[in-house]
């Protein structure tokens, strides 16, 4: 800003600005977002915490929301629109779920033909892609996950994809295109499956088994990070009940689980440890030397049932879905609920999310802070595009990367942080993306059209309609009247109007679901 207009802007008090709408909310907010940072843990992604920006809101929103059936939209979606609004109210709170639960009855086809067309790369067979530029190969994929995120009716399993490809992280800068067989062919097929067949998957997955250096792993020097981590974070848990002496028995019994040049799983018995061990208290006798490929594999199969069937994994797991999709530190009870519901099914997940979003739990669950990926989809979604005003996402989706969360790209193994206290100090990104979004009018990138907010064609009809398509109709009064106050203070034009929904995208009540 030039110093006229800083004086300009100075010297008229009266007049709303951008700047004073952005400052009011960080200001009222600043105070909160600190001290959410003073208890919070640093996240094992290796890098320092983000600098304090404000942004959090000192009020928790989930205040404003009365409607039981928005409550359930916002956990199982990836953003508001009227269109999901309308279904979910049309099949009320049971149905509507059911709905979503039942992914495999959606019809995304349509969809899905759109990206086959656009990204080639995602149907490849693994033999074709490790011929391909690696780089492409990684942008389509990540095209082809903002296309699914933005435009899936199937929304409750993208809001579950995204949550399996952070327990089971893998970043695409090491193991490129074996990320696209592995989405394809575990996260995507066993979202909304059965976590047995869901790990079991991952256990036998390529791209899991170079990311953690598996594939490598021989006697008698065997590697321990997939023996550490598929215990840690996949299953038992840190607090699980394992020692140490468990994680390196474990390395010794995975031992030849290997891939071959394209990512496909192959045993290599001379990698194998054939002596004896003990994992979680379990003797594994000694093998002799023609024991058969099978047999040998046979104690990594074992030791991933063991896993999958110990308290500690039901405990563990329920926990984390419970943050997923309840709150950051989700009540006692329900967690419970949802480990005894694991183990009555074994591992079915739509079973544990019936038991995790009841409407009673729900109804007095606080608001989740948006981490950039799903504000960045939200607002797709809430300016009503869709695919054929969205011909090239790979653009939307590099600016968005700004505010710090480019998907597959997350270099530990711990998957994206999902905390206030991590994501509260980017909040001059949000409002940046915001700003891009809403001014978007190319036929070549994406069109935001204004005119389904401009109905009727007033201040109060764009501001409603803000009201009810990105707030679904439960927008804090006190949002309703700056924003109104912002669009009177100008000239009553489209440039106005685009300024408006950029202040609601980047207002600090639309950053919580």
């Amino acid at each position: 800003m030039s110093t006229s207009e800083r004086l300009s802007e100075q010297d008229a008090p009266a007049v709303p600005s951008r700047r004073r709408f952005f400052a009011a909310g960080a200001t009222a907010a600043a105070g909160f977002a600190i001290a959410s940072r003073a208890n919070a843990q640093p996240p094992r992604g290796g890098r320092g915490q983000p600098l304090p920006a404000g942004g959090v809101g000192a009020q928790d929103a989930s205040l404003q929301w009365a409607d039981p059936v928005l409550r359930l939209v916002r956990r199982v979606t990836m953003g508001l629109n009227p269109g999901e609004v309308a279904l979910a109210r049309q099949l009320g709170f049971a149905g509507y779920l059911d709905y979503q639960l039942r992914a495999s009855t959606i019809d995304d086809g349509a969809l899905e033909s759109v990206i086959a067309t656009r990204l080639p790369m995602t149907q490849m067979p693994a033999a074709t892609l490790r011929t391909q530029d690696n780089t492409e190969v990684m942008n389509q994929l990540s095209d082809a996950t903002w296309y699914r995120a933005a435009f899936a009716k199937a929304q409750l399993r993208e809001r579950m994809v995204e949550f399996w490809t952070d327990h089971f992280n893998i970043s695409i800068d090491t193991v490129g295109f074996l990320k696209v067989v592995d989405d394809r062919e575990v996260i995507r097929p066993h979202a909304l499956g059965n976590f047995r067949t869901l790990l079991t998957a991952s256990a036998h997955s390529g791209a899991m088994l170079r990311y953690l250096d598996q594939n490598t792993s021989r006697t008698p020097t065997p590697n321990q990070n997939y023996a550490r981590e598929i215990m840690e974070l996949h299953t038992m848990g840190s607090e699980g009940g394992y020692t140490q002496t468990d994680v390196a028995e474990l390395s010794r019994i995975l031992t030849g689980w290997s891939m071959t040049a394209d990512g496909a799983f192959r045993f290599n018995r001379t990698f194998h440890d054939r002596n004896a061990k003990t994992f979680l208290g379990r003797s594994f006798p000694a093998m002799p030397a023609t024991a058969s490929d099978a047999e040998m594999k046979a104690e990594g199969d074992v030791a991933i049932r063991m896993l999958l069937d110990h308290p500690s994994t039901a405990r563990y797991l329920s926990l984390q879905m419970a943050r997923w999709l309840l709150a950051y530190e989700p009540p006692t009870a329900v967690v419970d609920a949802t480990a005894a519901a694991y183990t009555r099914t074994g591992g079915d997940i739509p079973t544990m999310i019936r038991t995790i979003l009841t409407s009673r739990n729900l109804s007095t669950a606080p608001a989740k802070y948006k981490r950039p990926f799903h504000l960045a989809i939200s607002g797709i979604r809430a300016l009503g595009a869709d695919t054929t005003t969205v011909p090239n996402i790979r653009a939307v989706r590099q600016q968005a990367d700004r505010m710090g969360m480019p998907v597959f790209r997350w270099a530990q193994p711990d998957g994206y942080p999902d905390n206030v206290a991590w994501w509260s100090g980017l909040v001059i990104t949000r409002w940046s993306y915001g700003q891009y979004l809403s001014t978007l009018n190319s036929a070549t990138v994406m069109r935001v059209d204004p005119a389904p907010f401009r109905s009727p064609d007033t201040p109060e009809g764009v501001v409603g309609q803000i009201g009810v398509r990105l707030f679904g109709g439960e927008m804090p009064t006190s949002l309703r009247t700056g924003l109104l106050t912002f669009l009177r203070g100008g000239t009553y034009n489209e440039t106005r109007i685009r300024e408006t929904l950029s202040l609601a995208l980047g207002a600090q009540e639309y950053q919580w679901y």
